[in-house]
């Protein structure tokens, strides 16, 4: 799939991009292990690539705007943070 040109606004200023597709993608996910005692992996899943025309970072390389949204899951709590037992709503049927 080709790239798209569009205007887009960003801070008050329209400014012209080009949405690039994505070709391939390699995600990881980070593990945390809070001070409560949780234990956390996170990733970030790219949705979209757009590179700004005309603008460069110091080392000379386009610049992009990123989308993207946290991918979560919660591996492990300690019982003392879990809901109670009591409060565990029933699944319908």
């Amino acid at each position: 799939m080709p790239e798209t040109k569009k205007t887009v606004r960003l801070l008050g200023h329209d400014i012209t991009v080009a949405d690039v597709p994505i070709k391939s993608a390699v995600e990881h996910f980070a593990e945390y292990e809070l001070e409560d005692g949780s234990k956390i992996k996170v990733k970030f899943v790219a949705s979209s690539f757009l590179r700004i025309d005309g603008e460069y970072g110091p080392d000379d390389k386009p610049v992009y705007l990123v989308f993207s949204a946290p991918a979560v899951n919660v591996l492990s709590s300690p019982e003392n943070i879990m809901r109670p037992k009591s409060e565990k709503q029933e699944k319908p049927n």
